[in-house]
């Protein structure tokens, strides 16, 4: 008799799992993806309680954190395009990823702890959209927008919009406004936030919300950071920013010309690799500095092989390839593919062997290297595989023995059969079997000898009989090789003369 009531326990339990497994798989699915990282960034994976270095084109999911130390950077993209960039000393936390096909509306949230971010978002259609940013003090609510972020020591949160609009809430206390494109407000903890005020070029802002707006102001607008247009090395790469007005301005040692309302621009030297530039303005007494951190790669890796592959031949089924390739760009990581399989990894300068099951006919070898700035570097190599040893058919002589008598003596009593020279025509046909790398040579009886097109030959060959009577033995060897080094020997044919 069925145990009704147990099977229905275990159906329940059963789709209980694989609801937890779906829901679970959603997650993994939904991710941001790390677009640029400079400097020391870590990712603490959702669960776990340990820090990892962030690689470029990391996937990042719900539940992950992210810090940034002193002078490093994170950039991510969302799933809709979205750009999250995450400035030096910040904790970042990746609450929500959900994509429209998880649940009918993509949603957004994450957790501004400390430190500063920008980001711009794609602009919100539909009202069960939703894009959040929490920090101690406040929520934001956004509607597509573009806008920076910055909690301070006392975690008070400031908010810019620069184009867009926001709501911002309180945690702890009363009142909610909305700030608008070119507006900004504040938002200390335990208080509301102050109501919008405008972003003026000319307004002498603070880095750090909890300054005074009669303290020195240098910002610097940090677009890009990455660079493989060798053009830069000549003519030098642009930044921009805003300093306090009739600031003195130098970048790296060299002086920047700054606007009447502060607004400033220009170029700075870089070299190959990591470029650490220090901006420095001063003004009444006053002194501010900052470092941007700029990575300049225009060399693409460079591939060399131990042995070069083109139109080779073998007859050996495993190859082993090795070689080394090389990056002259300081602090630079190269990785290595072998037909789509990354086979090493390492800084500047990296060797690989990897060995290869080759199939019959030719195989096309896919080599590529790649820096951590995209520059790839690609080559094709081909390696043909031959296993298959020629084919000699001798025809004539068709038999493996022939016996020739010696002739009748002439007149003259000066012949010596002794030193009678006998020839004998030989002939055939070789065939180099599919997968055919081709004749390499044809050797017979010592003599190298060219095949016919149709793999047909003729030669002929001297005989010699043996001393004092006796049977000479003349054994005919045949010789061929191909271009893979598949030998075949034949010396089974015998003449004799007597």
């Amino acid at each position: 008799m069925y145990n009704y009531s147990l099977i229905l326990r275990r159906l329940i339990f059963c789709v209980c799992i694989l609801l937890s497994s779906a829901e679970i798989y959603g997650q993994k699915n939904s991710s941001a993806s790390v677009k640029f990282v400079i400097g020391k960034v870590q990712v603490m994976s959702s669960g776990r309680t340990s820090w990892k270095t962030a690689r470029m084109k990391q996937k990042i999911f719900s539940g992950d954190r992210i810090r940034t130390n002193l002078n490093s950077r994170i950039e991510i993209s969302m799933p809709d395009g979205s750009v999250i960039k995450i400035n030096e000393n910040t904790t970042f936390d990746i609450r929500e990823i959900k994509t429209a096909e998880e649940d009918k509306e993509d949603s957004m949230s994450f957790t501004l702890w400390a430190g500063s971010m920008w980001a711009k978002f794609k602009k919100v259609i539909s009202s069960r959209q939703k894009r959040e940013i929490d920090s101690p003090s406040a929520v934001v609510a956004v509607r597509g927008t573009t806008l920076d972020m910055n909690v301070d020591k006392s975690e008070a949160l400031r908010v810019r919009v620069y184009e867009g609009r926001v709501s911002v809430k309180s945690k702890t206390a009363g009142g909610e406004i909305e700030v608008g494109s070119n507006q900004q407000s504040m938002v200390e903890k335990g208080k509301a936030p102050t109501p919008p005020q405008s972003i003026k070029p000319d307004q002498e802002e603070s880095t750090e919300s909890s300054e005074s707006s009669d303290k020195l102001v240098l910002s610097i607008d940090a677009g890009k950071l990455q660079f493989t247009d060798p053009a830069v090395l000549r003519a030098g790469v642009p930044v921009s920013g805003k300093v306090t007005p009739n600031s003195a301005l130098t970048a790296g040692g060299k002086p920047i010309s700054v606007q009447p309302n502060g607004v400033f621009a220009g170029r700075v030297r870089v070299r190959e690799g990591l470029n650490s530039i220090r901006f420095e303005a001063k003004k009444d007494g006053q002194e501010k500095n900052q470092t941007l951190n700029l990575y300049v790669n225009t060399k693409s890796p460079e591939i060399r092989l131990s042995r070069p592959l083109t139109g080779g031949f073998t007859n050996r089924r495993e190859y082993s390839l090795s070689g080394a390739v090389f990056d002259n760009t300081p602090k630079d990581k190269i990785k290595v593919f072998l037909n789509a399989e990354m086979v090493s990894e390492a800084a500047g300068q990296s060797t690989f062997n990897r060995t290869i099951i080759l199939k019959e006919g030719r195989n096309t070898i896919q080599l590529a290297a790649a820096d951590r700035s995209g520059n790839r570097t690609e080559r094709a190599e081909q390696i043909f595989l031959d296993t298959v040893k020629p084919i000699i058919t001798v025809t004539e002589p068709a038999q493996q023995v022939k016996v020739r008598f010696e002739p009748p003596k002439p007149p003259s009593g000066n012949y010596s059969f002794a030193k009678e020279r006998f020839r004998q025509v030989v002939r055939g046909i070789i065939i180099d079997p599919a997968p055919s790398s081709g004749l390499k040579r044809i050797v017979v009886q010592g003599k190298e000898i060219k095949p016919n097109t149709d793999g047909s030959f003729e030669t002929e060959i001297v005989l010699t009989r043996g001393a004092k009577g006796q049977p000479g033995e003349n054994r005919i060897i045949f010789y061929a090789e191909d271009m893979a080094g598949n030998i075949t020997r034949d010396n089974s044919h015998v003449i004799y003369i007597r």
